[in-house]
């Protein structure tokens, strides 16, 4: 090939895109009425995005955000979202505001300029006019994907995608393009700074580039192409191992967070890629037939339909997904040319790529045989895009012959690609959730101000309820992230309880959740708190008997509003020191903040749950175990107290080294005490396996034995060596 890396004069082409990008996203977005200070989609995921902007603003960087997870801080670098290039990128936006929906909102609007720029230099890279690749990057900026995900899933950006792609296209033509050492530049570039980002593009590019390196070998048996295989697979392992290592320290030197074994094996095949949802047009497309197709789809309730729907390719994209399939058959004929060389390399891999994503493909194989943390294989579908997008262009620049042929073919290669953009902006739904989101923002920065203008000088705040990190909680009305609301529109000195997501927080979390709302009152200040916030959507009687309960206990109500209850902490402070004293008021604060026992519960128990009488249980599969660790210099003797139930009548047998206990297990919960002693800085591990009948529960996946309710421990105290106490620790445990 003899097509070269434009030149800086040819820039324009670049900068003429940036403007029709910005123009389409302009009109399309209605950005003239639009008050960019509110986050596009002001819920669900992109709330936790918008905590890493707010505490990057605050505390300079991603890792620590002190001002959450109170009384401790958090370690958001535990969860391994670690997108270290997009919050450089984030940074440097945040050098001109404060405000994090605008830094969100300008990022994720930066990003649709970026794939526009970067997929038309792959384009060109690989030979293709100015033109088609001009009008292909403005397809691949505005994919379906990228605006139903929007700012929600900011971290599923593709701005480095081309890029990635092109050396995978490369390497399996044989490095033959005339610009290789440029291409090669410009992808190894990529691919550390992919490494650098969200962990599913950097995953799925290794294997590509794995799968590239065997077609480019075959097909020329030189090593080199294996060779710069390797590079570009190590240069993405490498940099993905430096960008993840403060979250593998995190778990090494802290443990690994509660619940991030949330992923399953079976997921890969739920939140698989599906050929049906790629190729459908939007029900709203002007072609008649287009839109009857749509709705015949839509009406046909297809299973199993969630964010792989997000997957859609687009008319244009589609019709080179389809072209490709038909050159992998060789039901279409390849001419002898460079375009015939460069559809010989675009299918194989538009192939590989199908296969591995698609519903019961190879990745559901993977994820059964090594690991499942990378289960929505949907999201590599703008791999896809963009071998469909290019292999769509080299059979146009293939088909027309003669000058007939191309004033033929101009006019409507450029209908269609008008028609394309039309139906993916379809899709676009964000002015719809404006004025909702428009509210909803104003709002949490009201109350955001009101407890400001409460606590001037900042404070504390215990969130009720309580709630863990990742996993959904929903409760009521009340959203997964919604305790996040009021921290976004915080100042600096306001700390917040959620999120329980370190193992020590949620020991201190469980704890707490096993307290009667008076005892509670007395936890909160032993733990630091200066107020209690109620969210009102989470409970049935909009917390009324709650906060009733907590108000007997001395809580005082300082703010009242339709949503959230404020109950000022400091009066009830004062009685309690007033009560036991200074030196027992130090030792119970010490007790809660850094309790000599830690409880980590461990394979075969599930999330903690909560009956409708109140009652806190974990069901467990038949085989589970929990462990007890000792964080204090000293010997710990311990009572073990907690309940088990099942459905059907069996055993249950606890088992700690060399003792063992059966338990008689029913409807009615029966209940075990159990004498433990751990050792300084040891730990202490109790097996549980249940010889107990499955319990049925239709439509619930979980393997359920039997459930232990109220766990929670006692120490024992010696007094004398014939005599022991029980001190009270407040052991209880969920």
């Amino acid at each position: 090939m003899n097509r070269r890396l434009p030149t800086a004069s040819k820039a324009l082409l670049y900068v003429a895109q940036v403007a029709v990008v910005a123009a389409i996203a302009y009109n399309v977005l209605h950005l003239r009425s639009y008050d960019l200070r509110v986050p596009f989609e002001y819920q669900g995921d992109s709330m936790v995005i918008l905590m890493y902007i707010k505490g990057m603003l605050l505390n300079g960087w991603t890792f620590i955000i002190p001002q959450l997870s109170a009384p401790f801080e958090l370690n958001a670098a535990a969860f391994p979202i670690m997108t270290n290039a997009d919050w450089l990128i984030m940074k440097a936006i945040s050098l001109f505001t404060s405000e994090p929906g605008l830094v969100l909102n300008g990022f994720w609007l930066l990003t649709l300029a970026l794939s526009a720029a970067s997929s038309t230099l792959a384009l060109r890279l690989l030979g293709l006019g100015r033109v088609y690749a001009f009008a292909a990057g403005i397809l691949y900026a505005f994919l379906p994907f990228a605006l139903l995900r929007n700012v929600a899933h900011v971290n599923l950006v593709y701005y480095l995608v081309p890029l990635l792609a092109l050396l995978a296209v490369h390497i399996a033509g044989g490095l033959a393009n005339q610009n290789d050492k440029l291409i090669r530049r410009v992808a190894y570039a990529a691919c550390i700074a992919q490494g650098f980002d969200y962990v599913y593009y950097s995953f799925f590019a290794v294997l590509l580039f794995a799968f590239a390196g065997v077609v480019g070998y075959v097909g020329t048996r030189s090593r080199r192409v294996l060779a710069v295989a390797a590079t570009a697979m190590a240069l993405v392992i490498g940099a993905t191992s430096i960008n993840l290592s403060p979250s593998l320290y995190s778990w090494y030197s802290a443990g690994k967070p509660p619940e991030m074994n949330y992923k399953k094996p079976a997921e890969a095949e739920i939140y698989g890629a599906k050929i049906r949802r790629m190729i459908v047009p939007n029900p709203h497309n002007p072609v008649r037939f287009l839109a009857q197709w749509a709705r015949r789809d839509q009406a046909s309730a297809f299973p199993n339909e969630n964010e792989n729907t997000m997957a859609r390719l687009g008319l244009a994209a589609s019709a080179g997904f389809v072209l490709l399939l038909l050159v992998s058959l060789r039901v279409l004929r390849l001419p002898n040319d460079e375009s015939g060389a460069m559809l010989a390399s675009l299918a194989p891999l538009s192939l590989f790529t199908l296969l591995f994503v698609t519903a019961g493909g190879a990745g559901a194989v993977f994820n059964l045989f090594f690991f499942s943390d990378i289960r929505a294989y949907n999201r590599f579908s703008v791999f896809l895009a963009f071998f469909a997008l290019a292999g769509l262009g080299f059979v146009l620049r293939a088909w027309p012959r003669g000058r007939l042929g191309k004033r033929i073919a101009y006019p409507c290669v450029a209908v269609f690609v008008v028609l394309g953009l039309y139906d993916q902006l379809l899709d676009c739904n964000l002015p719809e959730r404006a004025v909702a989101d428009t509210n909803q923002y104003r709002a949490d920065r009201d109350i955001a101000a009101h407890l400001q203008a409460l606590y001037p000088a900042g404070a504390s705040i215990l969130q009720l309820p309580l709630t863990g990190f990742p996993p959904g909680y929903l409760q009521d009305r009340m959203l997964s992230y919604d305790h996040l609301r009021p921290f976004l529109w915080s100042g600096e000195n306001m700390r917040w309880s959620w999120p329980s997501f370190s193992q020590r927080h949620r020991a201190w979390q469980d704890r707490l959740a096993g307290t009667a709302p008076p005892a509670m009152v007395d936890a909160a200040v032993y733990s630091n708190f200066d107020a209690i916030l109620v969210d009102r959507y989470a409970y049935k009687d909009d917390a009324r008997q709650l906060v009733s309960a907590l108000e007997a206990a001395g809580a005082v109500r300082k703010f009242d509003h339709s949503r959230y209850v404020v109950l000022d902490l400091g009066a009830a402070g004062d009685r309690l020191l007033a009560k036991v004293g200074a030196p027992e008021f130090a030792r119970q604060r010490a007790q809660w903040l850094n309790p000599a026992i830690r409880v980590a519960w461990g394979p075969g128990f599930y999330d903690a749950e909560t009956s409708a009488e109140g009652v806190h249980f974990r069901w467990s599969s038949r085989r589970s175990s929990l462990t007890l660790v000792n964080e204090s210099p000293l010997t710990k003797k311990l009572r073990v107290d907690f309940d088990v139930a099942s459905q059907a009548a069996g055993t249950v047998q606890v088992e700690s080294g060399t003792r063992r206990w059966h338990i008689d297990s029913r409807s009615d919960p029966s209940h075990a005490s159990l004498e433990l002693s751990i050792p300084p800085a040891a730990q202490h591990t109790l097996s549980f396996q249940g010889e107990v009948a499955r319990v049925v529960a239709p439509g619930d996946p979980r393997e359920l034995y039997f459930n232990v309710e109220n766990f929670g421990y006692a120490e024992l105290v010696e007094e004398a060596p014939d005599k022991a106490v029980v001190a009270d620790t407040r052991g209880r445990q969920q």
